[in-house]
């Protein structure tokens, strides 16, 4: 979900449409930090800025309705606007091929043509050696836009050839921009704010599973854990999958403040998630997976 406005990143926009106005944007920029803190968000902004800043509030940090992106970037409408999801292997070496041959051609009117990569630790090395290759081509009008979500390791080698902003939300910062997103969207707020550890963007996505699917955040965790595996084997959307496993860490985190037994209680963590990651990488029975939980709760 990319907000028409945008909450707690606005430095960083400015500091960008700065160098971009001076014409020394880099050519490679990496955008890493934890998901849902709204570097895709930014991202959007820069480039509904980029090709109608007419049509873009800069005082109150908003994209007009007017302007020639509003649509959302994912949907590869602009053809200046080249855009890949990376996540569960979507991108093979073949469309990293295909895409270094259409960047030696020239972009339409000459104008600049961003290409964005999300979730970019998820490409395998196959992927990243072909996106190098792609990115050290000379060239005048295209821009690299990587989004390293920080899932997983990713290699030196694209590092290197970046120059990175990493982001970071202390919790009263996160706090203020789910606040404000939620009245921007007019979100009924589920999941508790003060104890909640999620990047905004996350919680966007958690409490409408919780609003969505009826979750009751007060019954047994393996109750809730049950429903969210087999939601995430029905629909195929990991974010099921991802909000049991926050719903584990939350209840080991309320359960071990003021304990004595600390170590017990991580443990206990460890091992619902351990089990949990096996059985979806695996697929493994979900009752005996189940009853196997409960041991631990």
């Amino acid at each position: 979900m990319s907000s028409n406005k945008l909450y707690g990143l606005e430095k960083h926009f400015l500091d960008l449409i700065k160098l971009y106005t001076l014409n020394k944007l880099p050519k490679v920029i990496m955008l890493s930090g934890k998901k849902g803190q709204g570097k895709f968000t930014l991202t959007h902004h820069l480039i509904t800025y980029f090709f109608d800043k007419n049509n873009y509030d800069l005082k109150s940090f908003a994209i007009n309705e007017k302007n020639k992106l509003v649509f959302d970037i994912k949907e590869n409408y602009n053809a200046n606007v080249i855009y890949f999801n990376c996540l569960n292997n979507n991108v093979k070496i073949d469309d990293i091929r295909k895409l270094r041959i259409s960047l030696q051609k020239s972009s339409i009117d000459n104008s600049k043509r961003f290409i964005i990569f999300d979730d970019v630790e998820c490409l395998n090395v196959n992927c990243v050696n072909a996106l190098l290759k792609t990115i050290e081509e000379p060239s005048d009008i295209n821009y690299f836009i990587i989004i390293n979500n920080q899932t997983q390791k990713i290699l030196d080698t694209l590092k290197s050839r970046s120059i990175e902003i990493r982001f970071f939300l202390n919790k009263n910062e996160k706090i203020n921009i789910i606040e404000k997103l939620a009245l921007n969207f007019n979100i009924d707020k589920k999941i508790n704010l003060n104890n909640s550890t999620l990047t905004p963007g996350m919680y966007l996505k958690f409490n409408k599973i919780v609003t969505e699917e009826k979750i009751d955040l007060d019954m047994r965790l393996i109750t809730n854990i049950e429903k969210l595996l087999k939601l995430n084997k029905v629909k195929k959307d990991i974010d099921y999958f991802n909000f049991a496993i926050y719903l584990t860490n939350q209840y080991y985190l309320d359960k071990s403040k003021n304990q004595l037994n600390i170590e017990n209680y991580n443990d206990s963590r460890i091992n619902i998630i351990k089990k949990l990651h096996e059985s979806n990488k695996l697929n493994l029975n979900q009752a005996n997976l189940i009853t196997e939980l409960e041991n631990y709760i």
